[in-house]
């Protein structure tokens, strides 16, 4: 990519772009899946030539599926969601048939590190955690959630367990949500942010939370 004219992105390793005459192309990788966007719609073409002739790829067409995330087309904007990871997900741990929750926490929870009670598999409780931080790319609803149950990942009991289940109880009252990128015909940056002021039980810090939005969408 770098012989062909692309920079390597410093914030993302395996993302890969070339500026050219006001427009963009991009490349993304990981292992063996590869995603191209841009404007440039000369460059695109001569990039997948390119690439076809030093591997052996083959073209998917327009993006549908990648690394567990769905993507939707149309010409008003795009569609993103992870249903299939979610069922998937709920499935591996035997909760398709659970009873769903309408909401991610419990009304003025509080978990702190001393709470008692049965210690848990510390494994299989990281393992989920991370599962639920990769699925909060395309359900921010649950990213209050998901940042409190991160913070005991090595101190953790049953309640620090339950209330992991209910987030995923949560996600099956709505696996099909997801995220909307519609055109607003600009490109302006707006960013929110909020803290809790000293709401840890445990040390009396404050955790802090924002959001940012670029052309009306939410990014991160």
């Amino acid at each position: 990519m770098l012989q062909y004219g692309f920079k390597q992105s410093q914030a993302d390793h395996t993302l890969f772009l070339k500026h050219s005459h006001g427009k963009t192309t991009a490349l993304i990788v990981y292992v063996d899946d590869i995603v191209l966007i841009g404007d440039n719609v000369e460059e695109v073409p001569r990039l997948k030539e390119y690439l076809a002739n030093e591997f052996e790829i083959k073209d998917l067409g327009s993006l549908k599926y990648f690394l567990g995330i769905e993507v939707a087309q149309s010409k008003d904007g795009i569609f993103i969601c992870q249903k299939k990871y979610v069922l998937d997900l709920l499935k591996e741990i035997g909760l398709l048939g659970s009873k769903a929750c309408d909401t991610s926490l419990e009304p003025e929870l509080k978990l702190n590190e001393d709470q008692g009670g049965e210690l848990v598999d510390k494994g299989r409780y990281q393992s989920l955690v991370g599962k639920l931080i990769y699925l909060s790319h395309s359900r921010p609803n649950i990213a209050i959630a998901v940042s409190m149950v991160s913070q005991f990942m090595h101190a953790l009991h049953a309640i620090h367990l339950e209330a992991v289940m209910r987030v995923l109880r949560y996600l099956k009252s709505s696996p099909r949500k997801g995220l909307y990128f519609s055109r607003h015909g600009h490109l302006s940056v707006e960013a929110y942010t909020d803290a809790d002021w000293a709401g840890s039980v445990t040390d009396r810090r404050s955790t802090s939370g924002y959001c940012t939005f670029v052309g009306g969408n939410l990014v991160t």
